[in-house]
């Protein structure tokens, strides 16, 4: 199957692309900043409160379910509406609910309402980003993959998911640091602030408006629930849903892991913790940003060596002692997810048609949301139940099991085989 794709920029228009892609890649690094400053930040904040250890994986778990529906949805939206509208009203829903969560946090902390109101109260305001904030990382990914060829797609869109990166090491290195100085909620309201102002710069100065001609069925919801189960992606999408569930269960479980295996308190935890999630978002930022364009591996191969990455860093992490130890842990379990998750994205972009583009990306950007429904129950209800290193086995036999489905699977045999950088004539069918 071979469809249109768009003609090699011109030398001046290149200029004003990297611009307005740098611009987008600057503004939605605040969501990987927020999020991984809500995991260091939120697990003692809980205990404090009075919260169970397993209110934090609802939190994120109810937001994660309502982010698997909305992306998709945002995704057509943006086919129809264009992209910068979308990536902006997103980035506003995402200031409005952490605004709204970290005055629920105050009231918390100084018990102003009984736990079960609280804990509601944080529900809810995660809820408007799923629902809402979901829609700037579909419509973002549409945007660059409205403007790029396919050698160029698999580095681009891991450039996006690296500006997502460079935003969760900065996020737990401030957390780490403001919070020592005055307290856990006001980086909260920081957070907020930076998404009010990116929202405000995508709309001021994003260029390129206007969605590109497409024909008209590609927001048709039909047509994109049932690209989901087309084979030319959904071998890429099931290999992404396996890694959204590892990284829900190990990000969602490493603060604890950490104040419980090194017996810390809560604000050495919070440090602690903070570094290590630092330590694992910089190792994927130099990944994606260094390492995968040396590799040149096509979007399956790096699913392959990725995978088999995060298993040797969660054996790792199961045999830690020390903080040394786990950071080690983190930065190979970083360098494996910044390798595997532009392998799925990317070979999935490269199998569908430019119209199919705004519909692929929400259900990739569902299928990331997707795990983080799913962890709650694999991650820290297991961690409750059956002890701290459950959840780190049970993730080994999911990244054992999704890396030996890619190296088997005749779906992704069939497609996605264009590599990160050389030339393709367009998308194949399976």
């Amino acid at each position: 199957m071979s469809a249109a794709e768009p003609d090699p920029p011109a030398p001046a228009e290149d200029d004003n692309r990297r611009r307005s892609f740098l611009l987008l890649f600057s503004t939605l690094l605040v969501v990987g900043f927020g999020n991984t400053m809500l995991l260091a930040l939120l697990p003692p904040l809980a205990r404090r409160m009075g919260l169970a250890d397993t209110s934090v994986g609802w939190i994120f778990s109810l937001s994660a379910l309502i982010w698997v529906f909305a992306s998709s949805f945002w995704g057509r939206m943006s086919d129809r509406k264009g992209r910068k509208p979308i990536i902006a009203l997103g980035l506003a829903a995402y200031c409005v609910s952490m605004t709204l969560f970290a005055l629920i946090c105050i009231a918390g902390v100084n018990h102003w309402a009984p736990p079960a109101a609280i804990f509601v109260g944080l529900l809810l305001s995660r809820a408007i980003f799923g629902a809402i904030g979901s829609a700037s990382s579909p419509a973002g990914q549409a945007y660059v993959a409205d403007r790029t060829s396919p050698q160029e797609r698999t580095e681009e869109l891991a450039s996006l998911g690296a500006a997502f990166a460079l935003g969760a090491t900065l996020g737990p290195a401030l957390s780490g640091v403001l919070a020592a100085q005055v307290g856990p909620i006001p980086p909260l309201f920081l957070v907020a602030a930076m998404a009010a102002t990116a929202s405000f710069a995508i709309m001021r100065f994003l260029p390129e408006s206007k969605t590109p001609e497409l024909p008209l069925q590609r927001g048709k919801r039909e047509t994109t629930w049932k690209l989901a189960l087309d084979p030319r992606v959904s071998g890429f999408l099931l290999y992404g849903l396996g890694i959204s569930v590892v990284t829900g269960m190990l990000q969602q479980t490493f603060t604890f892991y950490t104040m419980d295996r090194l017996k810390l308190d809560e604000a050495t935890t919070i440090v602690y913790a903070s570094n290590g999630l630092m330590v694992g978002a910089l190792a994927l930022l130099a990944t994606q940003l260094g390492l995968l364009r040396m590799l040149k591996l096509q979007g399956r191969s790096l699913m392959v060596l990725g995978g088999a990455v995060i298993v040797c860093g969660v054996l790792l992490q199961i045999s830690a002692e020390t903080l040394n130890f786990l950071l080690v842990a983190q930065f190979m379990q970083g360098v494996g997810f910044g390798l595997a998750r532009p392998g799925f994205s990317g070979g999935a972009s490269l199998s569908v048609r430019p119209e199919e583009q705004g519909g692929l990306a929400g259900l990739t950007v569902a299928v990331n949301g997707a795990g983080f429904v799913i962890s709650p129950l694999a991650g820290v209800t297991l961690y409750e139940a059956a002890g701290m290193h459950a959840p780190l086995w049970l993730a080994v036999g999911i990244l054992t099991s999704m890396t030996l489905f890619a190296v088997f699977s005749r779906r992704l045999r069939a497609t996605g085989g264009v590599s990160s950088s050389s030339p393709a004539s367009g998308p194949e069918g399976g």
